[in-house]
């Protein structure tokens, strides 16, 4: 009898391990491709190497080369692996954080080096940092958030002297500490801890580090500021050591590298500590863009009922009970009606009743041209849309301009269309343009308010 109660135990247990699988990490929806990323991460890496000050002392440089060189070769080992062309720079940062760039480019700052136990947990950061260029995170966050305008940037009608870099800044996507190139999600952030401990593995170093560092800075939060920059680019997905060790159970047998301090990894953290405080730096992303005068900016008379939004290059109207953010660019907008912004099927706010503004770089001074390459990025980018009429000439500010018929289906109200108006005109720094959007059922109201916004703007 107890071996029959028994059996039918042991078949379950049986059945329960092998229906457990290694989690499968890849990268998600991407408008940018593989050479873009990297494009991307060398035009940003030379605006962070004239802001921070780069560390050339060998004992830092030494220990993170050896790192890196390390990680990349576990990467190569594995095929499924995306292969980028990964670089190691160390910054005179107190600050504890290190950050990698689409395409490769990754900063260590000194203060994660001099906060760090052992050689393990600075390779776990650099691993998760890794991961995240691997996974594309970063291109994939503004892939999802600027669905509307990044179509234009990806499909090369926005080359220009500027570059990729100076493009996306102009669309509000920068690398400040809060860009969506720069933060990502928690969902995102498991996936990185998870493709970076199979890194460290793979590289001979214990995978638990990374989770231990992390922990260990969690417990040291808010007892001073120097973490606040990291846990902004890096949200605690929970559960860290329990998932990674979860994983492991996946690994081949391994012999790591020996936990204590090594005299490389101790004369390395005393370099780091006796750097003297690096000068001041810029925000990272660079200044906004001042008023094409030096003056306050442009300004217009809202009507009755309405507020204003100004920006250095240009005001425009909005009823006063819509919401408004002007993005990180101090060029870019989004206006929304109260319940305009709706949750889209990529997990970000997409705008069902509402206006997005921006200006892209021209190619040319002929409206006409760059209203027609504006168009058919959106058309491209957006398969579902389509254009209902031709050109409507028309005047703002002063000066010409084109608006555009397009539907598509609303977000808002399931199986309705949406109206969308494409407003342009040439700006001294390019093409300003607006994208007025409502469903069809609110047509009649929207068109009015959207009238009395075009009327309002002034650069």
């Amino acid at each position: 009898m107890i071996l029959r109660r028994l059996v039918p135990q042991l078949i379950l247990t049986a059945t329960l391990l092998f229906a457990q699988k290694q989690k499968v990490v890849k990268p998600g929806f991407n408008m940018f491709s593989m050479e873009q990323d990297i494009q991307l991460g060398r035009e940003a890496a030379a605006q962070i190497e004239r802001e921070m000050q780069i560390v050339n002392d060998p004992r830092l440089t030494g220990l993170i080369d050896r790192i890196g060189r390390k990680l990349m070769a576990a990467n190569a080992a594995d095929t499924r692996n995306g292969q980028f062309p990964f670089s190691f720079k160390v910054v005179n940062d107190p600050s504890i954080n290190a950050f990698a760039l689409p395409g490769g480019p990754m900063f260590i700052q000194t203060g994660l080096i001099a906060a760090a136990d052992n050689e393990g947990q600075v390779a776990g950061v650099m691993g998760h940092e890794m991961a995240h260029v691997i996974l594309r995170h970063g291109t994939n966050q503004a892939s999802k958030a600027n669905l509307i305008q990044l179509p234009l940037v990806v499909a090369g009608e926005m080359a220009g002297s500027r570059g990729m870099l100076g493009t996306l800044m102009q669309l509000g996507i920068g690398l400040g500490a809060n860009s969506v190139l720069m933060k990502f999600s928690r969902s995102a952030e498991s996936d990185a801890d998870l493709l970076g401990a199979r890194l460290l593995h793979t590289a001979g170093y214990n995978p638990v580090e990374l989770a231990r560092f992390f922990e260990k800075l969690e417990a040291e939060a808010g007892k001073g500021n120097a973490l606040t920059q990291f846990f902004a680019s890096h949200p605690n997905p929970g559960n860290r050591v329990k998932n990674i060790q979860a994983d492991m159970q996946f690994y081949p047998r391994a012999n790591y590298l020996p936990e204590a301090p090594t005299a490389d990894f101790l004369a390395a953290k005393a370099a780091a500590k006796a750097l003297p405080a690096p000068p001041k730096r810029p925000q990272q992303g660079g200044p906004a863009p001042s008023a094409q005068n030096g003056g306050p900016g442009p300004d217009t008379v809202p009507p009755a009922g309405y507020r204003v939004q100004r920006s250095p290059l240009y005001a425009m109207a909005y009823p006063e009970d819509w919401q408004s953010q002007l993005a990180q660019d101090q060029v870019s907008l989004t206006l929304a009606a109260a319940d305009g912004l709706v949750r889209g099927q990529n997990g970000q706010n997409d705008v069902g009743h509402g206006v997005l503004v921006a200006i892209n770089q021209a190619r040319s001074q002929n409206l006409d041209q760059e209203t027609e390459a504006l168009v058919r990025g959106l058309l491209q980018g957006n398969p579902g849309v389509r254009q209902t009429g031709g050109v409507q000439r028309m005047r703002v500010s002063g000066q010409a301009a084109n608006l555009i018929s397009l539907e598509g289906q609303s977000g808002m109200k399931r199986g309705e269309k949406e109206v969308i108006r494409v407003l342009t005109v040439l700006h001294p720094r390019g093409l300003f343009h607006a994208v007025f959007v409502a469903p069809e059922s609110r047509w009649r109201i929207a068109e009015g308010e959207y009238n009395e916004m075009m009327r309002s703007i002034r650069f």
